[in-house]
């Protein structure tokens, strides 16, 4: 049954940002941008890309959405923040760290797949 976009929030630096249900068809379309650029793939094609988004686009369309959510934040921060934890040698980290933004994205530009993806992994005791 389908339900309708849903509140999201986003999390950075350990604070909290929320994207409002009724605010969020703009927004998917500033992701999609991102994600996409000028090559005509579907977001959630680069999203589900067994490899994952690189690194670039993803940064900029979890930005994009810190961003609309009131956040001050670039993305370039946004990228060197995965850059950094890749530096520390800490592989399962920047895969928690790519899983999480590419679960909170999908919540938004696809509401059923993030959901389904967040459920899926609470039954598997992951953290997102």
């Amino acid at each position: 049954m389908m339900h309708g976009f849903e509140d999201v929030t986003l999390t950075w630096k350990g604070e909290a940002f929320t994207v409002p249900a009724n605010k969020q068809m703009l927004l998917i379309a500033k992701i999609e941008d991102a994600l996409s650029g000028d090559t005509g793939q579907q977001a959630l094609s680069v999203l589900f890309r067994r490899e994952g988004p690189p690194y670039s686009r993803l940064a900029a369309a979890f930005a994009a959405a810190l961003q609309y959510a009131g956040a001050k934040v670039s993305d370039e921060e946004v990228y060197l923040s995965i850059m950094a934890d890749l530096s520390e040698g800490s592989r399962d980290k920047v895969t928690e760290t790519v899983q999480g933004a590419v679960i909170a994205l999908l919540s938004i530009i696809s509401p059923p797949v993030g959901a389904g993806l967040s459920d899926a992994k609470a039954s598997t005791g992951k953290k997102t």
